[in-house]
């Protein structure tokens, strides 16, 4: 019997972000429609990136539901340039269809609470939480992980640290790394038309721990003017947009038309694994995509703008996985030692890796993820 027709679950998938999210949940969404009946609520500006991902996917029952904000909302976000809806007035507009069509949400941020005082005593819908990205800095252990009624964690590091800090939910499912499952079938084709080593630099956007606001442009005119390394410039996405408050016409135009220097600030190669795939150097400071570079453990150096005694603080574990330096004049040294120091972080980034990250030979991390949530809402909905 088709598991659809034995127990009719709807489930909602909401997307309302920036492309960085697709590849942390489409696969998931996939696999539980084999499950369920999933639909993608999201937006009438969502991305070409999201359907082309989700036409990738065949077969796939995936349903996709375009749902507007309030018309006078609408209209103030198009005087503003605004490209996605504000959240709370786009759930507040589409709040009880949700609640009427739907046993459970799934969130890949915090946006939950509008749901919860929605819900009020009520069981369903069931929140439920998949992570945007590897954990990393303090926002991946927000106070309001407790609210969701069931999380999709990544490896036993996530786990631990949720427990320890009281945050983890009654009912969640380790599962590994659904990302890797979403991009597994791209093709990362070279930039470059020579052999020399590829630095990818990969700033984050949020102040005052990114290294861009201090030192980003001093690593641009440090890469052009020297001949021995090509440079991808692919920082998070969102640090050339509103959120992140950086304008592409501070970047020099003769930076940006540099052979040896390739910049995009914000393709969806950004976010598919292409540019951590093609590199052979990592330069960055506290984006979790390092996390997305070691499983082929290779030379990273961190960028320490602050000069923060960063040592056992949870928030900077990534630096662990390499050199770090404060200064753009410690660059270039620690570029020409990258190789033949990297023995001493390979083994530390094989262990964070694998503490990170599930891996099973029965399923991928998708499949578990589904299946998962699958057997909890079934549960949750008998209750």
């Amino acid at each position: 019997m088709n598991p659809k027709e034995e127990k009719h679950i709807r489930i909602a998938f909401l997307y309302l972000d920036e492309i960085h999210h697709v590849n942390h949940f489409i696969s998931i969404a996939v696999e539980l429609s084999k499950l369920a009946e999933v639909t993608v609520l999201t937006h009438p500006n969502c991305q070409d990136y999201f359907f082309e991902s989700l036409r990738a996917f065949k077969p796939h029952e995936v349903r996709v539901e375009i749902r507007k904000t309030s018309a006078f909302r609408a209209f103030t976000d198009r005087l503003k340039n605004r490209v996605l809806p504000r959240k709370g007035f786009w759930i507040k507009k589409n709040l009880n269809y949700i609640f009427q069509n739907f046993d459970a949400v799934i969130f890949t941020d915090y946006f939950q609470r509008y749901f919860l005082e929605a819900r009020g005593n009520k069981k369903m819908p069931k929140l439920l939480k998949i992570p945007h990205g590897p954990p990393g800095r303090h926002y991946s252990y927000r106070e309001d992980q407790r609210e969701f009624d069931f999380q999709v964690l990544l490896g036993p590091f996530h786990e631990d640290q949720l427990l320890k800090k009281h945050l983890l939910a009654e009912h969640y499912a380790v599962v590994g790394y659904p990302k890797f499952d979403a991009v597994k079938t791209k093709v990362a084709k070279p930039v470059f038309d020579n052999n020399k080593p590829v630095v990818l630099y990969n700033p984050h956007f949020s102040p005052p721990q990114s290294s861009w606001h201090k030192e980003g442009l001093k690593v641009l005119e440090f890469f052009y003017i020297q001949n021995d390394f090509n440079l991808i410039f692919a920082p998070h996405v969102n640090l050339f947009t509103t959120k992140g408050g950086e304008s592409s016409g501070t970047i020099p135009a003769y930076i940006l038309e540099a052979e040896h220097i390739h910049i995009d600030l914000g393709s969806e190669k950004c976010v598919d694994m292409t540019y951590t795939t093609l590199a052979d150097i990592y330069v960055g400071d506290v984006s979790s995509q390092v996390y997305e570079f070691i499983p082929e453990t290779r030379p990273c150096i961190f960028i320490n703008s602050e000069g923060i005694d960063y040592k056992d603080q949870l928030e900077y574990r990534f630096w662990r996985c390499g050199q770090v330096i404060e200064k753009i004049e410690e660059l270039k040294g620690a570029l020409n030692q990258a190789f033949i120091l990297f023995e001493e972080f390979k083994s530390e980034q094989q262990e964070i890796d694998a503490e990170n990250f599930l891996r099973s030979s029965d399923q991928s991390a998708s499949e578990k993820a589904a299946n998962a949530i699958y057997d909890y809402l079934c549960i949750s909905i008998e209750e």
